[in-house]
């Protein structure tokens, strides 16, 4: 078992020379015997090691019996050992989790409290060849795709597995042959959680009945579709550079380039958007994605679909976006503009600012998207505010007067970007609509006497 652990650790590259390594020990076989060894090759690599136990205050005595022993044995190996203690029950129930949930947020809220404690790099944990072939059968039950089927990684960021590959009865067999005598949690005897019963009922079925080598064989496959699952993320990342873009809070996709998509990278990438935003998959199924990529496919622009997580999908003609529901629609705003001094527009974190200048200086400028220039005697009292109900303005270069609503969808401006347009007024007649267009009032003639530039600037 020795030989194969430092075969796992060259191969996969999950120790190096001189590193300090967090060990997750619970005082039963699989986390003892990882101590262990990890003790045995610690003047090979020079490693310094930290036993981490949580007390999960559920078996009484026994989980109290627990701690005691993991304290004593890391200090028989002279290994700095770090005890907590937790309410595992009353933390699942607070959370909403259930209680093996709940267990392992505390228990890794504890390991990396510890790895940054004492400088380390590296979380060891003792998951086996058992515990895979189990986990995959209890998510292909659950429907799984091949997220959940392929096999766990023996490293991702600071966690590592070095007894990934290890049976549990070569386990229980190095704990007797070095006399170890690990802690036995008899709830792990009993068919009360939906894993026992797949141990101690499922897996010996099929095993008698099947296959005998039933784990091996869900440990392989799971190890095979963990190899095609990287080169599909591969196809995934470079699907999503093209089709997303992300903003903050945000994404926004390409129709186009998404419907080019297969099907299985359409999944995946909206998967990646939501993870994007929110960081976490809960309470996200196969019916929201299903749902997300038909709208995506064939709404209308202006069409909306909510979500869950307080997630919105809307249509922007050939865009969509996905982000979080607003709390509020957007409010009303209204600044006086006072010649010569900055103001700021709190709602859209932007500044407009007017000031005077000369005819020579009109002349060697150009009206831009965010400068325009009036002449001041033909207007009244400025204001810069958002589009109001009724809004109409007359602009430039056209006869009569347009509807400020039939102006922005004209210009296929998405609905809920139009409260965030500033519209610069004067006695509440329209003179600019900024970014888009003037209005034919206030233009600056030959012989106006004062020229008004107007700039609007976005932080």
């Amino acid at each position: 078992m020795l030989e194969k652990f430092l075969q796992t650790i060259e191969e996969y590259n999950l120790i190096e020379v001189n590193e300090k390594i967090v060990v997750g020990v619970s005082g039963g076989p699989d986390s003892i015997s990882l101590l262990h060894l990890l003790f045995t090759i610690k003047e090979k690599y020079n490693i310094q090691i930290y036993g981490v136990h949580l007390n999960h205050k559920y078996r009484g005595k026994e989980a109290d019996e627990d701690a005691q022993y993991v304290h004593e044995f890391c200090t028989k190996l002279k290994i700095p050992c770090y005890v907590y203690s937790e309410n595992v029950e009353e933390y699942s129930k607070k959370k909403g989790r259930s209680f093996e949930e709940g267990g392992r947020e505390l228990r890794y809220k504890y390991f990396y409290e510890v790895l940054r404690k004492v400088g380390a790099k590296k979380i060891a944990v003792a998951q086996n060849l058992d515990d895979q072939a189990e986990t995959m059968l209890m998510r292909f039950m659950r429907g799984s795709g091949i997220e959940g089927l392929c096999a766990m990684d023996y490293k991702r960021d600071e966690i590592i597995r070095p007894i990934l590959n290890i049976r549990r009865k070569e386990i229980e067999k190095y704990c007797e042959r070095h006399g170890l005598n690990p802690r036995i949690d008899k709830t792990n005897l009993e068919s009360i959680y939906t894993r026992n019963r797949i141990r101690l009922e499922l897996i010996p079925y099929i095993s008698e009945h099947f296959n005998r080598n039933i784990k091996e064989t869900l440990f392989r496959t799971s190890e095979l579709i963990r190899e095609d699952k990287k080169f599909l993320d591969e196809c995934v990342k470079e699907s999503y550079n093209r089709v997303i873009k992300e903003e903050v809070g945000k994404v926004i996709i390409d129709r186009l380039e998404f419907n080019k998509c297969h099907k299985a990278i359409q999944r995946r990438i909206i998967r990646e958007c939501i993870l994007y935003i929110c960081s976490d998959l809960k309470n996200i199924e196969k019916k929201h994605v299903e749902e997300l990529i038909k709208f995506i496919g064939m709404a209308r622009s202006g069409s909306t679909i909510d979500l869950p997580k307080n997630l919105i999908s809307l249509v922007k003609y050939e865009k969509v976006v996905i982000k979080k529901r607003e709390n509020s629609k957007n409010k009303d705003f209204l600044y006086p503009v006072e010649i010569g001094k900055k103001i700021y527009i709190e709602e859209l974190n932007g500044y407009i600012y007017g000031e005077i200048v000369s005819m020579d200086e009109y002349n060697s400028s150009n009206n831009g998207k965010y400068n325009m220039y009036f002449d001041f005697n033909e207007t009244k009292e400025l204001f810069i505010r958002n589009r109001r109900n009724g809004d109409k303005f007359k602009p430039l270069g056209l006869n009569g007067t347009k509807k400020l609503k039939d102006y922005f969808i004209d210009e296929k401006i998405p609905k809920d970007e139009r409260s965030e347009i500033p519209i610069l007024v004067s006695d509440d007649e329209i003179l600019w609509v900024v970014g888009y267009r003037r209005s034919s009032l206030g233009k600056v003639k030959k012989n106006s006497e004062r020229i008004l530039r107007v700039s609007y600037i976005q932080e």
